[in-house]
């Protein structure tokens, strides 16, 4: 459909006449006229003040098949995300600008896939381009998600740069939460998809909780921290509690790293107090459930399907929760769970290795690299 064509059926939708068309634009109907008979073409100049005239993206009154777009940018964003690799990540989400260079769910993506650990020499550049792609999307898009998700971003990156004034910005003209998508989407859903909806919202609120309580017990600010080393530790001992109750079968998968962190940073608040043994106790824990997260993450990356609908490999069985809360079969059949190397080489007991070097344990130096020796 030309763009005249376009233009008149807009018009007609809008009970506009061509002559109140034009006086909106400051030309003569003639002019309109020209255009919806394909004589001739609005000028480029004019096309913002149609699309905000008639209510529309560009995309729509230039005439592009927006159901064929869409699919070919969901297609790219699947490819991207399936493929495990940074750097290869960021050229799917390039070449996917290259052909669809106003599509702000590729810009955003790519803004995502450029935050990757293992290359200091191109953070300064990559962390430039991710701020100049979320400040497009966040000032482009009509899409209030995409907008949502755009600010969260950017808040963390002026955040990551110590840009805490920028950050604050954003964040205060951010709308409150009011109606979330989950809770209305819990609330209208109805058979096995309140069941899918339920279950997200209780898998969300749990890790939610559980990162909320490492953030609590590792808070600190000029005059120091905010917890002694005793309540610090008490807080951080409700993380792998609160996995024993959740997890009736004791399979924490994935939020293994959440516990292996709660006993990493447990160890050194006893470290602190000078107990040794409870230290080394809990060393030894961090290390157990991070050697736990590196085996579940082995072979998981890129996306995998909790069954076998979809285009994603179906997860294996000894990578499946088995615990009441977690099953599989309460999620929405074409879910799927993605992981990424993140540029990093290093697993999580690498992480924890790295941690255990901490100067607060030399006075118990050799009985840590005695337990080291065992993983």
């Amino acid at each position: 459909m030309s763009i005249g064509t376009t233009i008149r059926q807009l018009r007609r939708e809008h009970d506009m006449t061509q002559e109140q068309l034009a006086g909106f634009l400051g030309l003569t109907s003639a002019a309109v006229s020209g255009w919806e008979c394909d004589r001739n073409a609005p000028d480029i100049s004019q096309i913002p003040q149609l699309c905000a005239i008639f209510g529309v993206s560009s995309d729509v009154l230039l005439g592009i098949d927006m159901t064929n777009r869409e699919k070919k940018i969901d297609e790219i964003v699947t490819r991207a995300m399936m493929n495990g690799n940074p750097r290869e990540e960021v050229g799917i989400y390039r070449q996917g600008l290259a052909e669809f260079p106003s599509s702000f769910e590729l810009m955003l993506g790519l803004a995502h896939a450029l935050d990757y650990g293992g290359e200091p020499e191109t953070y300064e550049k990559r962390w430039k381009e991710r701020v100049a792609l979320l400040e497009a999307v966040r000032e482009g898009t009509r899409d209030a998600s995409l907008k949502n998700r755009a600010e969260g971003s950017l808040c963390m990156a002026y955040k990551e740069k110590g840009m805490r004034d920028e950050a604050l910005r954003i964040a205060e003209n951010m709308p409150e939460p009011g109606w979330t998508r989950g809770r209305l989407m819990r609330l209208l859903a109805q058979g096995m998809e309140k069941v899918y909806e339920i279950h997200m919202g209780i898998e969300e609120h749990f890790i939610s909780l559980c990162d909320d309580l490492l953030d609590f017990a590792s808070f600190s600010s000029d005059g120091g921290p905010l917890l002694c080393p005793e309540d610090a530790i008490l807080v951080l001992k409700k993380i792998p509690e609160l996995h024993r109750v959740f997890f009736e079968d004791g399979d924490y998968l994935e939020t293994s790293q959440t516990v292996s962190l709660a006993y990493t940073r447990m160890a050194e608040r006893y470290a602190e107090r000078g107990d040794g043994e409870n230290a080394l106790s809990s060393l030894g824990s961090a290390a157990e459930y991070a050697k736990a997260f590196d085996a579940y993450t082995d072979g998981m990356i890129g996306g995998h399907g909790v069954t076998d609908r979809g285009e994603c490999p179906v997860m294996p069985k000894e990578k499946r929760h088995t615990s009441l809360l977690m099953r599989p079969e309460y999620y929405h059949p074409t879910a799927t769970v993605w992981y990424s190397t993140d540029g990093d080489p290093d697993g999580e007991i690498d992480r924890v290795r790295r941690a255990a070097g901490n100067p607060c344990f030399d006075f118990i130096r050799p009985r840590v690299e005695e337990l080291f020796r065992g993983f």
